[in-house]
Parts: structure tokens; sequence; C-alpha cells
């Protein structure tokens, strides 16, 4: 229930406060007063778009502070989730700085607007004169069927379902693209890798190609090389092997004369036999050395695959060859492996979609149960509303097979008959702005018994309503006040006279300025507005009288 307005240097407002009854507060006017600066002002609460340039003072911010009570409400949830003080009396405020920049609090803590807008939804339905054209809005009619059916925590299972559905649905469609995609090179990567493969490509082997290639090439100049070698170590006239004997043997003789020649001569000695084991170490390689033509086309033939198959791939090295054989081994694996998740997932997917469709299934109908009751209660109400002949009734289909939405497979469409034996037709077809205000004043009224609704304001809603019909509208939004909180922005004396408490917008000239004031009317005041607008700016005896009737039926 909203106890409190303030607004404070906003549009022609320099100050202003509001108390409103728990019942039914009525706003009166004259037209270009202030009354829409008013809900200009609690749109702000409601978290609407803050412009800079609508201060009174463009130096000073605007405050806007609603107080609500919001004990039994449940709103407990809401204020643990995003880490607020919960308090009966709950102050809302919004603070625009000139420059446009705002901030908005909730119990004096900073919150953003998504929050505020989640916690004032919840407290405050406003119903302005344009809004009747959401009755022609099939989402709307749906939004009504639910409120009076209770599918709201049925309604909330379904689309947390309908949720991870189309989410899946998604995975599942992207996964085929990449399926596809993969597929068409499929064929090509098979056979890069089966070619890779077949290969037997090892680390190290091109060196070792390499190397022996250019052995066997340069053989016979080896051969040569190691003979001679091998020759002069050990067979040639005065090779060193003998050399080195020679060279022993006369220090060998020398040692008698000086022991510490010992040394030396052990080191030689090792020398001897190391150069002899080299000499024939070099002889066994050179007989072993045989230049074989057939070889080395062998080794060119293998050093051929190893070159082409880098040059296809523009790589330089066997080691890299092997990395993208790799590659391709896990390309043929993913797509296995992403063939079996897409059978994992269509598996799911029928899972889900039998879940849905019992859950959409039981949402329809539970819907269905309360559309002969609606019809029947709003068709009552529309003759209190004196509307004798008007009737409602809705048309129902369901979706096609499979084709799910957010709010299930139902298709409602809500028809009107505005005289006795008319056509139902669509309401945009056939019903005037009047009829359309009574009618969404009517659907609120039923609503209202059937769920806790927040703070109803209703803005100019009995436009093409006057005599009669307006009294019998006066008469729906009073009993509806004895339930909930309903404010209302009227120029009718017959919903004026039902206000637990009026409150008189209008305008002062002071000085060079011009402001908008408010202020609550007490019983002598009351009688005088209400005659005011029953006779004009000089109200009759008459126009009294009937304004204190008005104010004691």
């Amino acid at each position: 229930m909203l106890t409190r307005l303030s607004i404070q240097n906003f549009a022609i407002i320099d100050e202003a406060t509001i108390c409103f009854s728990p019942h039914l507060s009525i706003i009166t006017g004259e037209t270009g007063a202030g009354k829409s600066i008013l809900l200009g002002g609690l749109s702000l609460i409601l978290g609407e778009r803050a412009e800079a340039t609508s201060f009174f003072d463009k130096e000073k911010k605007c405050v806007v502070e609603a107080e609500f009570d919001v004990k039994g409400l449940e709103l407990n949830s809401f204020f643990d989730e995003e880490g607020l003080d919960f308090e009966e009396h709950t102050l809302v405020r919004r603070e625009i700085i000139p420059g446009g920049k705002s901030r908005a609090f909730i119990n004096d803590t900073p919150v953003n607007l998504q929050t505020l807008k989640k916690l004032t939804a919840q407290l405050v339905n406003l119903h302005q004169q344009h809004d009747t054209l959401e009755l022609n809005d099939i989402s709307f009619q749906l939004k009504l069927i639910d409120s009076i059916s209770g599918t709201k925590d049925l309604l909330k299972k379904y689309r947390h379902q309908f949720k991870s559905f189309r989410e899946l649905e998604k995975n599942i469609h992207e996964l085929k693209e990449q399926l596809d995609k993969a597929a068409r090179e499929q064929d090509y990567i098979l056979f890069q890798f089966t070619e890779l493969k077949e290969a037997s490509l090892t680390e190290g082997e091109q060196e070792n190609i390499e190397q022996e290639m250019n052995a066997l090439v340069h053989a016979e100049e080896i051969k040569r090389n190691l003979s001679t070698a091998s020759a002069q170590l050990q067979n040639n006239e005065g090779n060193i092997s003998d050399e080195l004997r020679t060279v022993l043997q006369l220090l060998q003789a020398t040692i008698k004369f000086q022991p510490d020649l010992e040394e030396l001569v052990n080191r030689l000695k090792s020398a001897t036999i190391e150069v002899k084991d080299i000499a024939v170490e070099l002889e066994n390689r050179e007989m072993k050395l045989q230049f074989s033509p057939d070889k080395i086309i062998e080794l060119q033939n293998r050093l051929d695959i190893i070159y082409r198959l880098q040059k296809k791939h523009r790589l330089n090295s066997i080691p890299e060859l092997l990395q993208l054989q790799n590659q391709f081994d896990s390309q043929l694996l993913s797509l296995q492996n992403d063939t079996s998740k897409l059978d994992q997932w269509n598996e799911e997917l029928s899972l889900l979609k039998k879940e849905l469709t019992t859950l959409a299934q039981s949402l329809s109908k539970k819907r269905l149960s309360v559309i002969s009751s609606i019809e029947k209660e709003v068709n009552s109400l529309l003759k209190e509303a004196s509307m004798p002949y008007a009737q409602i009734k809705f048309e129902h289909k369901l979706k096609p097979e499979n084709d799910f939405s957010e709010n299930g497979i139902d298709l409602f469409r809500l028809l009107f008959a505005s005289n006795k034996g008319s056509d139902f037709i669509e309401l945009n077809k056939v019903a005037s702005g009047g009829e359309l205000s009574r009618l969404m004043l009517c659907l609120q009224s039923l609503v209202a018994e059937s769920v806790s609704m927040p703070t109803l304001i209703f803005d100019e809603i009995d436009t093409g309503v006057s005599g009669e019909a307006a009294r019998k509208v006066s008469i729906i939004l009073q009993k509806l006040s004895s339930r909930h909180q309903v404010i209302c922005i009227t120029h009718l004396p017959q919903i004026a006279g039902k206000g637990e408490k009026h409150f008189f917008v209008y305008k002062e000239n002071l000085k060079s300025r011009t402001y908008t004031r408010v202020r609550e009317l007490k019983t002598e005041d009351r009688i005088i507005e209400i005659a005011r607008m029953l006779s004009g700016e000089k109200p009759t005896e008459a126009a009294i009288k009937n304004a204190k009737e008005l104010m004691e039926n």
C-alpha cells in the first residue's frame, strides 16, 4: 500500500506531499493543473527514465520518495535476494541531479533501476487512459486469465522447463551446424591423416637418412681417405706406429738415468696402443663401406616422401608433421564424440519435450477451467457498469503440436459484443473508449477478487462515461477499494463522491512563477469541489445538494 508520496523540484512542483487512504483516494483538478505531473513523479519511483529538463529549479536535484506499507505482501524473499534490509514501512527514493544522472534507493540502500523496477512492479499497478489498448493485447489477456486461474507456480515451473528446452534446442542446432561443416571436411581430414599415418614418420629419421645419404654419395672418397689414414698409422713405411715404437724404445733406455720419465713412457705406451686401435677401426670401416646405388635410391625415395609432405603442409620438420597428424586424429575423434553428444542431446530434448507437453497441457486445463466463470462474472459486472447488453467471451485454440511459447500452448482471444444480438468480434473493431474503460475496470475488479494485488492507480479510466454509467462505475471502484488500495484521477463527480480521501490539484501564480499545489479537501471543501464538477465554477444550491448526496450514497 502506498502511504505517502513526496515530490521535490519536478516540473512545476517545487514541493508536494500526499498521504493516501488505504482504500479509495480521489485526485481531481482542472485540466492542466498538474495531475499528470503527479503521475510523472510517481513514474520515477517505478523506474521510468528521468529527464533533467523537467526540473523546477535546474540548479537543484529532483527527489521523489514513496513510502509503502508492505506488511503481508510476502516480499521477504525479494529483500533477501537483493541483500536489502526488510522494513514493513519501506522507503523508495529516486534522485536526479542536474545533468540527468539519477540514483535510486530502497530503505536508504543504493540500488540499480532493474532492482527498483522489480520491487515497485509488485507494489503499484498504474492504469492510464491509453492502457485500455492493452485489452487488445493477447499476452495481456492471457495474464488476466492466469491471474484468476492461479497458475503462477505452474507457469513458473513451465517457463523454467521451457527455458531449458529452448537452450538445448539452440545447442543442438549449433552442434548440427558444426557437424555438417565437419562432415564436409571429414573426407579431406581422413585422407590427410591416413597419408601421414601410413608414412610412419619417426623423430630424428630425416637427419639420419640425410647423413647416411651423404655418406653413400661420397663413399669412394671416404674409402680412399680411410685407407690412406689407416696406412699412415700402421702400414706404410715410416708409419706413425713404427715411429712411436722407436720413441718408446729411446725413452725406456733413458729411464734408468731419469726414473721420473716413467710416467711419460706409460702415457706413450697408451698412445701407441690407441693409435693401433684407431688404425684397425679405420681399416674395418673402410672394408665395410660399400657404394650401393640401390640403397641410395631407397633412401632418396624415403626423403622424397618426407620432403613432399613438408612442402604440402608447409612445414619444415618431421616433429611438425607428427603434430599435424595428431591434430587430424583429434579432429576425427572430436567428430565421433560430437556425434555421440548430439545423440545424447536429442534424447534429452525428447524427454524435455514430453515434460513440457505435460506441463503445458496442465496449464491449459487450469486456464480453461476458469474461462466460463470469468465470462459470467465479467458480463455481470458489465451490467453493473451500465452496459446491460455488453458481453465478452474468450475464443480458444491450441498451438500446433510441438510449437511451444513461453506462455504455453494456448491461444486465447478476447471477443466483445456491445449490443444485444451483436456478433462477438475483436475489441478494437467494436468497443468505444468508454466501453473499454469500463471493461478494464470490470476485469481488474475480477482479478482483485482472486489474487493479492498491489496499489491500483487509475488515471482517467472513466473517460467516455457519464450519468448513470458513471454512478455504477463509482460503485465498482468503491467495492474494489474495500479490498485493495485504489487511487483514482477523475473528472466525474459520481466517482469523486466515493473517495475516502480527496486531493485537489491546482495552479498557483506567485510573482513570475507558476506552481502546482496539492491539498487534501475536508468535508465542506469536498462538497464545493464536487458541486463545481457538477455545475461549473459557481455551484448552485442544487449542485451542492447533489454533491452531498453523492458523498453520502
